[in-house]
């Protein structure tokens, strides 16, 4: 289900800065506001994060090892 309105840690888009949706299985993740499709090639992947779909939007999640 998708909410209304994004989470603080919502990927934001390298062209325009909107949210970053999943719009559902198989469907590439797009700009809620421009529709821009996200590449690997982006390089919105951080260092010591990685990405979670939270209520329908693209979240970066920083990486915990437990040890």
């Amino acid at each position: 289900m998708i909410t209304l309105t994004p989470s603080t840690n919502v990927v934001r888009c390298v062209q325009c800065t909107g949210p970053i949706r999943y719009p559902g299985d198989y469907q590439p993740y797009e700009c809620a506001d421009c529709g821009r499709h996200v590449y690997m090639a982006d390089g919105l992947i951080r260092p010591g994060y990685h990405w979670e779909i939270v209520s329908g939007w693209l979240t970066s999640v920083e990486t915990v090892d437990v040890d």
